[in-house]
């Protein structure tokens, strides 16, 4: 199920390219601090992407994405 509201948060033509380049896709979650965690899941979709010439010809044609910085433990960007 949460494969198929990734796929529709990124859309169809950016779920295909991830998937044709094989780049890890990282699902950061995180609880809502008002509402209960039953109702409410925040999740954050980052893609690791090995390559610094990969991640240039990904950040040219999907301008819309950030770069983050992989900080010193798992799921730590900034």
């Amino acid at each position: 199920m949460e494969d198929l509201w990734v796929r529709r948060e990124l859309g169809e033509e950016l779920s295909k390219y991830i998937a044709t380049k094989g780049y890890d896709l990282v699902l950061v979650r995180s609880n809502s601090q008002t509402m209960p965690e039953d109702i409410y899941c925040r999740c954050d979709i980052y893609i690791d992407i090995p390559d610094d010439k990969q991640a240039t010809l990904f950040a040219l044609k999907y301008n819309k994405a950030l770069p983050l910085k992989r900080g010193q433990r798992d799921n730590e960007y900034w």
